[in-house]
């Protein structure tokens, strides 16, 4: 059995997590990773939020793990996809 990686938020990164998940011209797909973070970093399990949020257990693994990784710039923009390269 996998276990997720904690997260701890320095007191910065969750007053922008704060306002990211209750801004009202927030993207909402920033505000669900927002709310994805800060539930995490209370020590809620993926189930737990992903029954909350209505999204999927894998959705809820993959911003908790690019949080780990790339800390606010990586769950902010999303990554690059795949494709050819747009024609300049």
């Amino acid at each position: 059995m996998r276990v997720a990686k904690a997260i701890t938020l320095s007191d910065g990164e969750r007053v922008t997590l704060t306002k990211w998940a209750r801004g009202r011209s927030t993207p909402a797909r920033l505000v669900q990773r927002a709310k994805i973070i800060l539930a995490a970093a209370d020590g809620r399990e993926n189930k737990d939020i992903a029954t909350e949020l209505g999204c999927t257990r894998r959705t809820v693994g993959t911003w908790r793990t690019r949080f780990v990784k790339d800390r606010l710039p990586g769950i902010e923009h999303d990554a690059p996809r795949g494709g050819r390269t747009p024609a300049q």
